[in-house]
């Protein structure tokens, strides 16, 4: 993969053609990208008979970076402010923005001319035994969207993993962030999808804790970016049953 970097402004390309330097210069109102920003990486999900898609797409992620408001100092103040004062990354930038690249998207769902995808809650949840047996792996990828380490203050990162099976697909989205000595939050995006299926599950899962919640733990359990999630509380747990249907 490839990335651009965090630097961008006018668009410097001639003619109709424009690079992704600058589609994501024009497209986003944010002043500022992620240090890391792997413009390139993209993974879409067909379903073949139907042509409609799901897409995991990094601009689409950045898109929801909220572009007006600096939502983690509304959560946490007093932390925020006092570890914000010497933040050159915040005192250039020429507005109020979400500096943490807190993003809440799940997927990007694309119709075709004949068939569209709808959500609707469900239930049903992916099938756990199979989720755990140690079947063949037939694929596996795996990459980073964005990261940034907010002025040496903490960690920003979405990245994506895709695992497919015999019997099914499954992937995750995970946005990770890490404010130091203030928050950490995790959102989980997980798709699934069995063999034969016309439709598939969407699992969104938020967690978030303080640092004065996590206190009382080891400081390698903390920093631990993955091993934080059985400490974290669930703030809201989505799951959505995407299906397929015929254009009216």
């Amino acid at each position: 993969s490839s990335g651009i970097n965090a630097e961008y402004g006018q668009c410097k390309c001639s003619g109709a053609v424009r690079c992704n330097h600058c589609i994501y210069s024009n497209t986003l109102n944010i002043p500022d990208l992620p240090e890391m920003t792997f413009d390139r990486n993209r993974l879409t999900l067909t379903h073949v008979s139907s042509g409609c898609k799901i897409q995991l797409d990094t601009l689409d992620a950045l898109k929801l970076v909220d572009d007006k408001n600096d939502l983690i100092k509304v959560s946490y103040s007093e932390e925020w402010l006092a570890k914000r004062q010497d933040s050159s990354h915040i005192k250039n930038t020429p507005k109020p923005f979400d500096w943490t690249f807190s993003t809440s998207y799940s997927g990007t769902l694309l119709n075709s001319p004949t068939h569209e995808l709808s959500a609707s809650t469900t239930t049903e949840e992916p099938d756990q035994e199979k989720l755990l047996r140690r079947d063949k792996i037939l694929h596996h990828t795996e990459f980073v969207m964005f990261e940034d380490e907010l002025a040496d203050n903490g960690s920003s990162k979405l990245l994506v993993k895709c695992r497919v099976m015999p019997t099914f697909i499954l992937i995750l989205m995970r946005h990770y962030l890490r404010v130091d000595k203030v928050m950490i939050r995790v959102q989980e995006t997980r798709l699934y999808c069995e063999e034969n299926w016309d439709y598939f599950l969407r699992d969104v899962t938020l967690r978030e804790a303080s640092f004065n919640e996590l206190k009382d733990l080891q400081t390698s359990v903390v920093y631990d970016e993955w091993g934080i999630n059985q400490y974290l509380r669930v703030f809201r747990r989505d799951l959505d049953k995407v299906s397929i249907s015929e254009c009216d």
